[in-house]
């Protein structure tokens, strides 16, 4: 049976504009991303375009700015890879086309994985089936009252 997951998949923009790498997602690329298109953005484990593990089902910008997605896991061992939570991590794969001088010139998303470690901080699978699985807590230095999300 498909497991359903929420999560994650590219934490909010720079305030100020700027890139740290050529397929960081800008605030209008975050607020008008739709993985769920035409069938689902492809999941795969790791990165392997020879694991297709399941599909995007939706995309939406969250309360922070960052991008959120749900999906579906139909790869019974990647199911039980997320469900013992050896892998949580979200990663999109994106393709950048550059001019010469090395400016983006086209950036498009071409596939979520799910993976051990992500390398974009925060980007984790935060709920499967409905039910919360991941929960970041900080705590204000001033005030010293824990804040969760």
């Amino acid at each position: 049976m498909p497991l359903r997951f929420k999560g994650v998949a590219h934490p909010p923009p720079r305030r100020d504009g700027r890139r740290e790498n050529p397929a960081d997602m800008s605030a209008g690329e975050i607020a008008t991303a739709n993985l769920g298109l035409s069938g689902g953005t492809q999941l795969l484990y790791e990165h392997d375009h020879g694991q297709r593990v399941g599909h995007v089902t939706s995309s939406w910008e969250g309360p922070r700015g960052e991008l959120r997605v749900s999906g579906v896991v139909t790869d019974p061992q990647t199911e039980r890879d997320v469900r013992s939570g050896q892998t949580r991590g979200l990663s999109l794969g994106t393709s950048v086309i550059t001019g010469e001088a090395g400016q983006r010139i086209h950036a498009q998303t071409d596939e979520l994985s799910l993976c051990a470690e992500p390398r974009r901080g925060g980007c984790y699978v935060t709920e499967l089936e409905g039910r919360s699985v991941h929960r970041a807590a900080t705590f204000a230095k001033p005030r010293g009252k824990p804040l969760t999300r």
